[in-house]
């Protein structure tokens, strides 16, 4: 196998979603969530992105990153090539006692703005493999949203707020000079290559070159943690290249 440059796609809202529609107990009134069927919409997700609430979590078992350009987004890295989710079966099962990312649990719903009101509305993929009519968790009972729904529609508004909390947390910290563009070659023992461009590190002697009236600033909005914890999800890029390396026999054959 030849050296391919692959990079890390930026994050951009809506991932997973090819339509959205707003969710409405008339044309709905009949379907239920099944999150028996897993998370196999996600099998082609190099990297999803990560709530300012996440950091520590998925920490232990990702490399975080940052997207690049001047608005970057914090996004665990799930896979060595584009179009790789390494934590994915065929059957659409998630690696056991591994953290799955909120944005990943949120789906199918998600929050949208009507841009011509400015108006807020929940909506969902129609065609997500978990909204069925024989099995799961009613939508909605006598034309109300059943508890199944309004509690998809608290967690879809805790992942948003911790979405936009992130974004903010990256723009601060990239502002400051504290983010670097960075590439990385992964060289498998087996034969072959790869490259991963397209995403920011920060690397651990940029923070000691933060001055004290910011450092706490940034301890008073509670950034300290996340930073902490990407620096520490550099760990994870081994475990990475490792399950990569597993999957690179099947994939050269």
């Amino acid at each position: 196998m030849s050296d391919q440059a692959q990079a890390v796609p930026p994050t951009i809202m809506p991932l997973f979603y090819k339509r959205v529609v707003g969710v409405n107990p008339n044309t709905h009134g009949r379907l239920r969530i099944d999150r028996s069927v897993g998370y196999g919409f996600s099998s082609g997700a190099q990297s999803v992105p990560l709530g300012i609430g996440e950091f520590e979590a998925a920490a232990q078992f990702y490399p975080i990153v940052f997207t690049g350009g001047p608005n970057p987004i914090p996004a665990a890295l799930l896979g060595i090539r584009e179009g790789q989710n390494l934590f994915v079966d065929a059957r659409g099962r998630w690696r056991a006692d591994t953290y799955v990312p909120a944005y990943v649990r949120a789906f199918p719903f998600i929050f949208v703005e009507d841009a011509k009101s400015e108006n807020v509305y929940v909506g969902m993929e129609p065609d997500a493999a978990c909204l069925r009519t024989d099995n799961g968790a009613p939508m909605f009972e006598d034309g109300q949203p059943s508890k199944a729904l309004s509690d998809a529609i608290q967690f879809c508004t805790t992942v948003r707020d911790n979405l936009n909390a992130a974004r903010v947390f990256a723009r601060g910290v990239n502002e400051a000079g504290l983010l670097t563009d960075e590439e990385a070659t992964i060289t498998f023992t087996a034969g072959g290559s790869t490259k991963i461009r397209g995403f920011k590190l920060m690397h651990p002697d940029a923070l000691a070159k933060v001055d004290d009236s910011t450092f706490i600033e940034w301890r008073s909005r509670g950034w300290l943690n996340p930073l902490y914890a990407h620096l520490f999800s550099s760990g994870r890029w081994a475990r990475l290249i490792e399950m990569a390396a597993q999957e690179q026999p099947a994939a050269a054959a």
